[in-house]
């Protein structure tokens, strides 16, 4: 009988042994941006996003993901890619939150505070525990068909890049300048023409004198060349703005195991992180980089940042009002985004939530 055991204990370990691995299995998902690889959006989903995901998945080696990558506008152009979410023609996207103001205003809770903070790491942490905290982010997806995984932002201080002298906020009256949108409001209170634009046309923009500035911040300054165009920096101060969220489109998501679900949380959540510190790294630069190529750089005296913050309406008190007649806690979100802001020590210009 021991014979008989050992027998069938060593033809059951040969088996074993014999028996091909499991083999993992491949999982095609298409990645949308309307941007080239040369905007942070983009550099950090092939430097961040996509190798997180592809080492959480790589811990067990159940699932592969065979990544299709559609940048520089080969499916959707800056701005396109809601759509193309939206509809099943990508998979995953990183959607420009404040690109669709009029669409999810839920997420301009940094355009609509201005002069707060800087720290973009702090931004993507306590905008994503808002996502956390109040249901209505989630759901102001459900209409265009998708899931959201993290929020973020590389937009860390906004200045004001311009082909004219600006020393003070006096001479930004009467130019026209480019903005995405919703932080135009905060040039009008200073006399400034607002002009709707993009990452992707500001430069020609600029170039053309279809605008004299354009709102941007410093790693925009440098990865997008905006020094050739702008002989003047004004650091404004302006402050940052979550701009981003990861999204996956729910026809996808369901279908998706939750190995590989987690795997995508996990990266995205890093890819807040990593943008945050790419945005403070070279924009560390700008200024010196901005000064080497020959431009001019000027800072805004803090009292006349603290006297614009005043000038403007309170913008974030009408966007919570618009919110919470749509039955939204607009008004407990705003609260929560500034005692978050209040409790990191932030610059704060002005107390948005109370005035």
């Amino acid at each position: 009988m021991r014979n008989l055991t050992k027998l069938g204990l060593g033809l059951g370990l040969a088996a074993l042994m014999s028996a091909p691995a499991m083999s993992e299995e491949t999982i095609n998902l298409t990645v949308v941006s309307g941007f080239s690889p040369s905007v942070a959006a983009v550099k950090m989903l092939q430097e961040s996003f996509i190798p997180t995901v592809n080492a959480e998945l790589a811990k067990t080696g159940d699932y592969k993901i065979n990544w299709q990558e559609a940048f520089s506008g080969t499916l959707a152009t800056p701005g396109g890619e809601l759509e193309a979410v939206q509809t099943g023609l990508a998979d995953v996207g990183v959607i420009v939150t404040a690109i669709h103001a009029d669409k999810i205003p839920l997420y301009l809770i940094g355009y609509v505070t201005p002069f707060t903070t800087t720290d973009m790491g702090l931004v993507h942490e306590v905008v994503d525990g808002l996502v956390e905290k109040y249901p209505a982010f989630g759901e102001t997806w459900d209409k265009f068909n998708q899931v959201t995984l993290s929020a973020s932002g590389i937009a860390d201080n906004y200045i004001v890049c311009s082909a004219k002298p600006i020393d003070t906020v006096e001479d930004i009256d009467g130019l026209k300048i480019g903005g995405i949108g919703p932080n135009l409001r905060w040039m009008e209170p200073i006399g400034a023409v607002g002009v709707n634009a993009n990452l992707g046309n500001f430069y020609n923009m600029t170039q053309t004198g279809v605008t004299d500035a354009m709102l941007v911040w410093g790693e925009a300054v440098v990865s997008l060349k905006f020094y050739e165009v702008c002989d003047y920096y004004f650091n404004a101060n302006l402050g940052g703005a979550n701009t981003y969220a990861i999204n996956v489109n729910k026809q996808t998501w369901s279908k998706l195991p939750d190995e590989v679900k987690e795997a995508l949380t996990t990266g995205a959540k890093a890819y807040g992180v990593a943008i945050g510190d790419f945005a403070a790294e070279v924009g560390e630069k700008a200024i010196a980089i901005f000064k080497e190529s020959g431009g001019t750089v000027s800072d805004i005296d803090e009292q006349e940042r603290l006297d614009w913050a005043a000038k403007l309406p309170n913008i974030a008190q009408e966007w919570a009002e618009d919110l919470e007649a749509k039955g939204i806690p607009g008004k407990a979100i705003l609260h929560d985004y500034m005692e978050a802001m209040r409790a990191a020590d932030q610059p704060i210009a002005r107390q948005w939530d109370q005035n």
